[in-house]
């Protein structure tokens, strides 16, 4: 009786049958989870970069064709129409010597990075001379 179960457990043990899909079983979440967490982060870095730029292009479009703040906040929020982040503020403050834009979004991960993180808030400014 116990030489069988010796023998069965041996045999069990030798056997590589069916390895590949437990190995992949243990690394397959680790390894999408990490994909999706670089496309969400890249997804970020676009969202940041774009409104950045339209910040940048607006300020710049204010200050040389000497357009009302208004007009310059309109054509942030214009440019910015197709982003996906939520509660979009713009303000344009001139002052004597400068024109100022501010920028305040919420961005939503699609895939949280953890229970902590599920949105974040991206402030931006920028300032050119008159």
């Amino acid at each position: 009786m116990m030489r069988s179960v010796c023998r069965c457990l041996s045999r069990i043990t030798r056997d590589q049958s069916g390895t590949a899909a437990i190995e992949f079983a243990l690394v397959a979440p680790v390894f999408f989870a990490l994909v999706l967490g670089i496309i969400d982060v890249g997804r970020y870095m676009w969202t940041l970069n774009t409104m950045q730029y339209a910040i940048d292009d607006a300020i710049r479009a204010g200050v040389v064709q000497e357009m009302a703040p208004e007009d310059v906040e309109a054509r942030v929020k214009e440019t910015l129409a197709h982003l996906s982040a939520g509660g979009l503020t713009v303000e344009a403050l001139p002052t004597s010597s400068t024109l100022e834009v501010t920028a305040q979004a919420t961005y939503a991960f699609l895939f949280p990075i953890s229970s902590f993180v599920e949105t974040t808030t991206i402030s931006l400014r920028s300032e050119m001379p008159n």
